[in-house]
């Protein structure tokens, strides 16, 4: 696995790791928000219809069934009401808000509050007035599908920033290698051009002291051979004049 590669995966995982957790406290927020609010409504709902209730249910179940349709639905609340035998005779309409569309099964048990009641008994029957939590759960499912998708693309962007910019960063470095490489073929004198960034130019300065010094260290060594040769040759040079001279003298 390349450096470059290594860096990638860790910014990345880091990123992750924290998109995750924003993510964690935004969802804690929201399911506090969404108890809250739906707790909220179904006071105010109860407390509405515990007030005008008597007054309506005095007429009978019928008025009662006439003010219920007149009243219309109540936000983030059901209301039922039913005759004295348990049987329903009005049920509240669906909310027209975002109709047609619910949050996925999963993140309603996740982000919804337990279920809340309120019953109101009167003598011809009884209302029941339940929270629904489920357009404040979409509320938060859309907001939370909107800060995913923010994180999914600022992991993308920051990966691939980071991407490009340690590539820049080692680029120097293959320059290095490519040098190492042609050293070991047997170009001795191979130089490294100046290399950005502080690191890269150090190494490449090393490099190429250590090549001038190799260069001059084998330099060194080619005169102490031909040297040593011109001395060999002139030993030799040497016994056969005199070996001559020695010939010589006995002939003589």
């Amino acid at each position: 696995m390349t450096l470059r590669l290594r860096i990638n995966l860790l910014v990345g995982a880091l990123t992750l790791l924290f998109a995750v957790a924003v993510i964690g406290v935004e969802l804690r927020g929201m399911r506090d928000a969404v108890a809250e609010e739906t707790a909220a409504a179904n006071r105010v709902a109860a407390q509405l219809l515990d007030r005008t209730a008597w007054v309506h249910a005095a007429q009978g179940v019928p008025a009662m069934l006439s003010f219920l349709e007149g009243l219309g639905r109540i936000r983030s609340n059901d209301v039922r009401l039913l005759d004295a035998q348990g049987r329903e005779l009005y049920r509240s309409p669906p909310s027209p808000y975002k109709a047609g569309r619910d949050a996925p099964d999963w993140f309603s048990r996740l982000i919804s509050p337990a279920p809340a009641a309120r019953s109101i008994q009167f003598p011809d029957g009884r209302l029941e007035v339940h929270a629904n939590a489920s357009r404040a759960v979409l509320d938060a499912w859309d907001e939370i599908a909107w800060l995913s998708g923010a994180a999914l693309a600022m992991l993308v962007a920051i990966h691939g920033l980071v991407f490009w910019a340690v590539g820049r960063a080692v680029l120097p470095f293959g320059r290095i290698v490519a040098a190492l490489d042609a050293m070991q073929a047997g170009d001795l004198g191979v130089q490294l051009p100046a290399l950005p960034g502080k690191e890269a130019a150090a190494i490449g300065a090393a490099f190429n002291r250590m090549t001038a010094q190799l260069g001059a260290h084998i330099e060194t060594e080619r005169r102490a051979a031909r040297a040593e040769l011109q001395l060999s040759d002139s030993r030799e040079l040497t016994r056969w004049i005199e070996q001559h001279v020695e010939d010589e003298r006995k002939l003589i």
